[in-house]
């Protein structure tokens, strides 16, 4: 496992050792690839501590550097929670670690937010439902406490919704890692399976997600091409559901080789199916459930 050093105001870090959410989670899962053994974790690092070097064990780990405003300082507590908590649940799910450092940003307004994206992604502006977005090396988040008066589709009173969002998003992180392109540039006709992956794995499918893919079936209103799965108002349900159908066909080691795949054509190849067949199998898949 590794660790989080979390800033309670800028300039202030913390670093602490992620394990009690690792053998929680673990312990959930019924241990395997991925998980430590309580012995193997080293402890967390009380939150006034200014930096505290990883035993032996974790010293090599990759480090999540928590910074933010002042004015952020509970809202930083929490999701430095939901990341222990989402680092453990994607790493037990894949038997795979991160494998660098991220910068996670705490915005505490939406221009903090918007000017935290790099250049040359051309966002001079962001859309009101978007709170948060990760690559393989920074996170960025929306502070919850702003999301009532800068933000829309989302309520940062439901701590099962904001720590979903966050998971959805240390999964992009993840994915990246673990993908050539890192920040998944060249990689834009599977971006429907980089979300449908992130809301399989956070488990948003299972919360609120479920009936989706089946009601667009249902409605003839499911995607006719991969490419428009993560579109209109099914796209979390569809998208999602289609990477839970590709894991009953080649299980997890068949996700795990998915996350280096960068085109459409090779994700097919590890399904061993052509795209129609897909989306056949897909729909059948979804009305049996």
């Amino acid at each position: 496992m590794g660790t989080i050093e979390s800033g309670r105001t800028r300039g202030a870090r913390v670093r602490a050792v992620i394990a009690a959410a690792a053998a929680a989670t673990c312990a959930l899962l019924g241990g395997g690839l991925g998980c430590v053994s309580p012995e193997a974790a080293s402890g967390v690092v009380a939150a006034d501590a200014s930096v505290i070097a990883p035993d032996r064990a974790t010293a090599d780990a990759p480090v999540f550097v928590i910074e933010a405003a002042p004015q952020d300082d509970a809202v930083a507590a929490v999701l430095e929670a939901d990341l222990r908590a989402g680092r453990a649940l994607i790493e037990a799910f894949f038997g795979l670690p991160f494998r660098d450092d991220v910068a996670v940003t705490i915005a505490p307004d939406r221009a903090a937010f918007t000017a935290a994206f790099p250049p040359e992604w051309g966002m001079s502006d962001t859309a009101c439902w978007m709170v948060a977005t990760g690559v393989a090396d920074f996170m960025v988040i929306l502070s919850p406490r702003v999301w009532g008066t800068e933000a829309c589709e989302h309520d940062a009173t439901d701590a099962r919704h904001v720590r979903d969002i966050v998971v959805h998003e240390l999964v992009h992180v993840f994915h990246g890692q673990h993908n050539p392109t890192r920040d998944f540039t060249g990689a834009e006709e599977i971006g429907w399976f980089a979300e449908g992956l992130a809301v399989h794995v956070s488990g948003q499918l299972h919360r609120g997600r479920l009936a989706e893919p089946r009601e667009a079936v249902e409605l003839g209103l499911g995607p006719e091409r991969l490419a428009d799965a993560w579109s209109g108002r099914y796209r979390y349900g569809v998208s999602g559901s289609l990477v839970a159908f590709f894991e009953s066909r080649v299980g997890r080691e068949g996700l795990r080789q998915m996350l280096a795949v960068t085109n459409q054509e090779d994700l097919l190849a590890i399904l061993k199916l052509d795209e129609q067949q897909c989306l056949a199998q897909w729909r059948e898949y979804v009305l049996a459930r």
